[in-house]
């Protein structure tokens, strides 16, 4: 199977839940336009979100939904491909749930360099593969599917997901190739193991701050495209000690 079956395979989002994703990083609301590229537009429902707030957007993905709309450009193509935007243009780059699709997910980075205008930023989120929930789940014997899609069918041998990382290996890839990470967005894993409702807030923080290769579900970075990257700065930490709706 090739990474443009594997993408088209993964699980679409809604528009609220997308947004939700995001919305910590920048105030979308705040009237001044952006330029975005949607990576992984899928049913294009966080891009007409947007749309409504006037950005303009482009949405680029393997597979576009049937039901498309004349709001935002669409772009349909292998994401493992040379991307088919215009260089130097974007203010912003949104890339969620799609590195952990890809055999190479370098080349969003890569992508996105070219594409955003100097001082751009890119928000790039994958899922933790590794939380405290799915380690149980591979000790005692059920596989490497994550416990949240193991509700959409997915099966070992058919696995949309082909590559899975921590936070060291994320920070060690954006370091790589010249990325400055300026926040980062934990959240406490929802439908994990700790009902949210039977922890203090102060707890679920706690959690999130020691082990967040245990307890977020996700990781979530807002990064700026600049040559002089501050290896030795530390980024902000938006921690959610619960998980949003439809997050």
């Amino acid at each position: 199977m090739n990474e443009m079956q594997f993408h088209e395979n993964r699980a679409t989002f809604s528009g609220k839940s997308a947004y939700e994703k995001i919305r910590r990083f920048y105030d979308f609301k705040k009237g001044e336009k952006l330029r975005i590229l949607d990576v992984g537009c899928g049913n294009g429902k966080l891009a007409e979100y947007l749309v409504g707030l006037r950005h303009e957007v482009v949405g680029i993905d393997a597979q576009i939904a049937s039901e498309k709309k004349d709001s935002y450009t669409h772009i349909q193509q292998d994401l493992s491909l040379v991307w088919k935007v215009a260089p130097d243009y974007f203010d912003m780059v949104i890339c969620t749930d799609v590195a952990e699709h890809l055999y190479n997910p370098t080349h969003i980075l890569k992508q996105s360099e070219l594409v955003l205008k100097s001082g751009g930023l890119l928000i790039f989120g994958v899922p933790n593969h590794f939380d405290l929930r799915q380690r149980l789940r591979m000790f005692f014997g059920k596989g490497i599917v994550h416990w949240d899609n193991v509700q959409y069918g997915q099966k070992s041998w058919d696995y949309s997901h082909v590559r899975f990382f921590s936070l060291k290996d994320l920070g060690e890839m954006f370091q790589s190739f010249n990325w400055q990470v300026e926040q980062l967005q934990l959240n406490f894993m929802g439908g994990g193991l700790i009902p949210t409702r039977l922890t203090p807030t102060f707890l679920r923080a706690a959690l999130l701050n020691l082990w967040p290769n245990l307890f977020s579900g996700k990781f979530i970075f807002c990064m700026r495209k600049s040559a002089d990257v501050k290896n030795e700065s530390l980024p902000k930490i938006i921690r959610l000690p619960f998980t949003p709706k439809d997050f």
